[in-house]
């Protein structure tokens, strides 16, 4: 392979690594991409644990709960919203949620500005 092509294809490889690192959609394992407005409540669902939380604009934090489905424990259960203005609050630390166990989540959105919000339950110690 000639030198002009050996460039061409890492200058091709190089501008396909930025774009792909400018895409705005999530990248992270569970991130199912859904914008909720600041007055809706929002929902995930990962390997049978449900996330449902609302943000509460009086005390400016997200308040919600996560819940273990399925009837064995999940292990290294935490938490994410990620907000219009590029903040991602969190991760929650990690919890094992019992069988059927449910626990509180907050996270502080105090001063944040958003437009919109997203959220996503990771498992495990990848997120996965």
């Amino acid at each position: 392979m000639t030198r002009h092509a050996l460039a061409t294809r890492a200058a091709i490889l190089t501008l396909v690594a930025a774009l792909a690192a400018c895409n705005e959609s999530p990248t992270e394992a569970g991130e199912s991409g859904t914008r909720w407005n600041p007055n809706e409540t929002a929902t995930d669902t990962r390997r049978g644990v449900n996330l449902v939380i609302s943000y509460n604009s009086s005390t400016q934090r997200f308040d919600g709960t996560v819940t273990n489905t399925t009837g064995s424990t999940v292990t290294d259960v935490r938490v994410e919203i990620h907000l219009s203005n590029g903040t991602e609050l969190g991760p929650t630390p990690r919890v094992d949620l019992q069988a059927q166990e449910s626990r509180p989540v907050t996270l502080d959105a105090s001063g944040q500005n958003f437009d919109w919000y997203s959220v996503h339950v990771e498992i495990g110690s990848s997120g996965g």
